[in-house]
């Protein structure tokens, strides 16, 4: 009787535990199937539209929409066929499951004797931890319906891209990129996809939540730095730091430094939160030190990084980078001497 029960048990657990599929289903070997139908399909339609291209780029246009909609359908079909799996198999594993749990449960209650009960109990307590185990690693502790929900939201974005790039002309959206967003689509469907998406949508859920919580407390909220944000603050920084410095320290180019740090200001004056920054540190396109304004405009972005105004400190390193630099004066002509009248020399005077 024990060994029924454990045998039964085991069967169980590794029925109810079986491996879920992640994708809609794929069979290379069927020439019916939905891979080698969509691939028949863009076979027969990429040669139509490399033929059209050349000489008809609208009717090459028509291909590719009628390429893209023509394959959706084999698309959809697999999908619809792979959640109705995924949500039929979960059902029947979880049932199974459950009857299991119960009927061990009430074999506990009736059986006598020590040795059987701790039996039962084991294998009840590593049957739970196998049905959660599995639940945690092969669905990441999602229900199927909010798996199904994330999956037909991605969808829904990735076809609104292709709606969207289908008005395109075939230069600036070609057969290429139409067949990669039709790869997009199909993973859109998938388990994988919609666990990515899942945790993506708790991390901008827990960040808005930290930074509510920083805003009420009176904390500046820092912003997500760029590659171009980045680059664009290194440039303006090398330019005040570095180009402007040592012109500054040139007498040649003292003059020159001075009144691309006059046009920088002057740019900056047409922003109201730039000029009311510019008047706090005392520092106006009119003056003439170079040295003074170019120490103003290092104190305004200093004091914009320190409080995090993001916006502001993108002005100012907007305006010091895009700002040209002022052409060189050009060399006043220099007047060629005026040659002095020749002295007459005197003849002298003939003997005679």
């Amino acid at each position: 009787m024990r060994k029924i029960q454990i045998s039964f048990l085991a069967f169980a657990a590794f029925f109810s535990t079986g491996c879920p599929k992640y994708r809609p289903s794929v069979n290379f070997n069927d020439k019916g199937s939905f891979v080698n139908k969509v691939n028949d399909h863009f076979a027969d339609m990429e040669s139509k539209y490399f033929a059209a291209l050349p000489r008809d780029p609208a009717t090459a246009k028509i291909i590719r929409n009628e390429l893209i909609e023509d394959s959706l359908p084999y698309i959809d079909g697999a999908y619809i066929d792979f959640i109705t799996d995924i949500q039929r198999g979960r059902d029947r594993t979880n049932f199974v499951a459950d009857v299991i749990e119960l009927g061990t449960t009430a074999a506990v209650g009736i059986t006598k004797g020590e040795r059987p009960l701790q039996i039962l109990g084991v294998a009840l307590t590593a049957f739970r931890g196998g049905r959660r185990s599995a639940d945690l690693n092969f669905y990441k502790e999602q229900s199927t319906p909010v798996l199904i929900i994330k999956m037909d939201g991605n969808r829904a974005r990735v076809r609104a891209t292709i709606l969207t790039r289908e008005k395109s002309s075939v230069e600036d959206y070609p057969m290429g990129a139409a067949i990669s967003d039709i790869v997009d689509y199909y993973n859109a469907g998938t388990l994988v996809r919609a666990f990515t998406e899942l945790q993506k949508d708790t991390a901008l859920q827990t960040k808005a939540s930290e930074d509510n919580v920083l805003m009420l407390k009176g904390v500046p909220i820092t912003p997500e730095a760029t590659l171009d944000t980045r680059d664009l603050a290194v440039s303006a920084s090398d330019i005040l730091q570095v180009d402007i410095f040592t012109q500054l320290n040139d007498p040649a180019e003292k003059a020159l430094a001075t009144k691309r740090l006059q046009n920088i200001v002057e740019a900056l004056e047409k922003d109201k939160d730039a000029a009311a920054a510019l008047k706090n540190a005392g520092a106006s396109s009119k003056d003439t030190d170079g040295v003074k304004l170019r120490i103003a405009l290092i104190a305004i972005r200093r004091a914009a990084a320190l409080v995090n105004n993001a916006a502001l400190l993108k002005t100012i390193n907007r305006a010091i980078v895009d700002t040209p630099i002022p052409p060189m004066p050009a060399p006043s002509p220099t007047s060629s001497p005026t040659p002095s009248p020749a002295t007459p020399t005197a003849t002298p005077p003939t003997m005679s």
